[in-house]
């Protein structure tokens, strides 16, 4: 009997991931988590020399597949002409012909919305950057879930260049000029965390005060920005290392000669990975509800997160009837009772997945659900995860 051949190892690249954002950071250690699991992947992000040509590097280093990160029409024409597969990684351009790795951008702006509409936002503002995919996807899932849950609920969209073409003092003078415009009590999603800090500091110049007059979410999670501000802010956190993760597992198929699976809901070779947390901080530690009754509803459901409330515990602390508040609670946040009890209780649980090692029957007691199946249940509805898969997303790191 013939001895089997070893299989074949490759030489995997990561091309133009940029170190300085966290976000890249974290896409580099997910695909060397992934090489060094499967024991079969050099990885090397060595920096393409200045006038060196791609096909010249792809041999002189034996490269077997690149992840890239490419924002443009004429870089992909070079990379499709190289003899090796490349997967992308950035939903910038508005379609490519790379395969592609990235997040749900529409869920992104779903869950700022989401959490906007829990701080009883009522008038509604984005600032996303112009012709960049990524920023049209978020944009669109914050503004559809605002439509399904205040129909009537305005929602003003202001747009810049990325943000090496404009920032600082004349990016934060023109969303001086465009806040000045907007009313009070007010919502904000800047598609990325930057966008985000540059916002506060234009509210604060204009006198609105973050997050009592201004309530602002941003999306990246990055560590370095959110804490950039006097005000810390809140933000959308996005799957960095399980997109280095995937794109390193889909290029290792492709290196070994297999093609992308096609999505029936997306271009043949496209994977969207599920966003599923909001990192909650002061930029957004606000419920605007004019209405007293609401607003003594909503707190006695924050305050007792972690008891057995039931809708009638909220309505006797309303001071107001049940039909009555039952309306008015609508009205306010756009939701009803029981769902913003459940929302709140759903929340605690992901704390405890994000943040200790609490088995799911504890967690469950902890914010009383009447057993683990029960709380399995209701979480993966309001999320579209287990538990389980949603504290994996942080164990990665």
């Amino acid at each position: 009997m013939k001895n089997k051949a070893p299989r074949r190892s490759f030489h995997m690249h990561l091309l133009n991931l940029e170190t300085g954002w966290e976000y890249s950071r974290n896409i580099i250690l997910g695909a060397r988590h992934y090489a060094f699991t499967t024991g079969r992947i050099k990885l090397s992000n060595s920096p393409l020399k200045r006038g060196a040509e791609l096909a010249d590097m792809v041999r002189e280093q034996h490269i077997d597949g690149m992840i890239v990160l490419v924002r443009e029409k004429a870089a992909e024409r070079k990379l499709l002409r190289l003899p090796v597969p490349c997967v992308n990684i950035s939903n910038v351009m508005p379609s490519t012909r790379l395969p592609l790795v990235t997040q749900d951008d529409e869920a992104v702006g779903r869950l700022a919305a989401e959490h906007l509409l829990a701080c009883g936002c009522t008038a509604f503002a984005c600032w996303g950057q112009r012709n960049a995919r990524f920023s049209q996807e978020r944009i669109k899932g914050f503004r559809h879930t605002l439509h399904g849950r205040m129909p009537w609920a305005k929602c003003v969209v202001g747009e810049g260049p990325a943000l090496l073409s404009e920032e600082g003092a004349p990016l934060i003078a023109r969303m001086r000029a465009w806040l000045g415009k907007l009313p009070r009590r007010l919502g904000i999603f800047g598609v990325l965390d930057p966008f985000a800090l540059h916002l506060i500091r234009a509210a604060q110049e204009i006198g609105r005060t973050v997050p009592e007059d201004i309530a602002i979410i941003g999306a990246g999670d990055d560590e370095f920005w959110v804490d950039f501000e006097n005000v810390p802010l809140s933000s959308v956190k996005l799957p960095a290392r399980q997109i280095g993760f995937e794109a390193a597992a889909l290029l290792h198929k492709l290196m070994g000669g297999r093609k992308p699976a096609a999505s029936a809901r997306r271009t043949p070779g496209e994977l969207h990975l599920p966003v599923t947390a909001v990192s909650a901080r002061r930029s957004t530690d606000v419920l605007f509800v004019e209405d007293e009754a609401v607003a003594r509803a909503v707190a006695f459901i924050r305050e007792h997160a972690s008891e057995n409330v039931y809708v009638e515990d909220v309505v006797r602390a309303s001071g107001i009837s049940r039909s009555g508040l039952k309306v008015r609670f609508r009205q306010a946040l756009g939701r009803p009772i029981l769902s913003e009890i459940q929302r709140v209780r759903i929340a605690r649980a992901q704390y405890f997945l994000r943040t200790t090692d609490m088995k799911l029957t504890a967690i469950a007691e902890a914010c009383d659900f009447p057993s683990s199946p029960r709380l399995n249940v209701l979480f993966r509805q309001t999320t579209g995860q287990t538990p389980g898969e949603y504290r994996a997303l942080f164990r990665h790191e």
